[in-house]
């Protein structure tokens, strides 16, 4: 039996409500689709969730500062074409992989210094990163590449395919990303700084917080693991093309808010980020498995964010009258 302290803990846990929608969802599924528990399902799970889950687990970081990325769609995209185009240019594995972490990094930090030391505010600026991170994709894919890269090593399209133990090494690196930063935020000096700036950022900077530099930072690694998951789901499709992580900064954004972030920054754990992804996949797996048109897959996604945003918004309210 769990004690009257562990059960108090469990129930004050933020991942709490979301927890329950995904076990809801699994039921569901379960009992309403006789190829929900199928491997090639599983399979399918998988590999959505995990470059969803490090993408967002960058995301989280932002929410917590206060901040967010409209440009990881396109960070993701572009990163994963510069890996391709390196990859049938004769580059090796390891340098096209450099190739497309830096691409990543490159937009992280112009993301990052347009908004922590020019001042720009952080929708404006990512949605300019956006737009000029799906040009250059457009770009680079103009002429006899435009319907996609293939042609790739077989170790690299291994990293993205390939399974360790029956799981797929992406999920597997999806995991030890979730575990470092969940680390990170808890265990080091800079998580604490992310959630002091996120609670109140001129307090943060009164006592001695390099603010500016801390937002070059999370900018950079969310760059970074939008360009990993861009590497991985190339890798696991053997090809890159034009759609790659396009529109999936909403899907992104909502997983995070779901997962217990705010865009009042200040809250949220990477867990709850994994959680948050995990339910959309199940939302966006179930319009598969009972076959319902995936024109209402936008509606869905659109009204939870709309829902997700005014919840939000309602507490904050509550809270700053409080």
């Amino acid at each position: 039996m769990m004690s009257s302290h562990k059960i108090k803990t469990l129930k004050n846990r933020k991942e709490l409500p979301i927890i329950i929608l995904i076990v809801f969802m699994i039921l569901f599924l379960g009992s309403t689709s006789d190829i929900f528990f199928n491997i090639y399902n599983i399979d399918s799970l998988q590999t959505s969730i995990a470059p969803k889950a490090i993408i967002a687990t960058g995301m989280m970081l932002l929410f917590i500062t206060g901040f967010f990325d409209l440009s990881v769609g396109s960070v993701m995209g572009l990163s994963g074409v510069v890996t391709a185009l390196c990859l049938v240019n004769g580059f090796s594995v390891f340098l096209s992989i450099i190739f497309g972490l830096l691409t990543g990094v490159t937009f992280g930090f112009i993301n990052g210094f347009l908004i922590g030391i020019v001042g720009i505010n952080h929708v404006i600026a990512t949605i300019g990163t956006m737009y000029v991170g799906r040009g250059l994709i457009n770009v680079l894919l103009e002429g006899s590449a435009r319907r996609g890269v293939r042609g790739f090593n077989e170790n690299f399209i291994q990293i993205g395919a390939g399974k360790t133990f029956g799981i797929y090494n992406m999920f597997w690196i999806m995991i030890i990303v979730i575990v470092v930063a969940q680390l990170v935020i808890t265990k080091l000096d800079l998580g604490r700084k992310l959630y002091f700036i996120g609670g109140n950022i001129d307090a943060a900077k009164l006592i001695g917080i390099k603010v500016k530099r801390t937002k070059i930072i999370v900018y950079v690694l969310s760059g970074l693991l939008a360009a990993l998951a861009g590497i991985l789901v190339t890798a696991r499709l053997e090809m890159a093309s034009r759609a790659l992580g396009s529109g999936l900064e909403l899907e992104i954004i909502i997983s995070c808010l779901i997962g217990g972030g705010s865009i009042a920054g200040g809250k949220g754990t990477i867990v709850g980020a994994l959680l948050g992804c995990i339910f959309m996949s199940l939302i966006n797996n179930s319009f598969t498995l009972l076959m319902i048109s995936s024109f209402w897959q936008n509606i869905v996604i659109g009204t939870l964010l709309i829902l997700v945003i005014g919840i939000d918004s309602y507490l904050q309210i509550k809270r700053e009258k409080a």
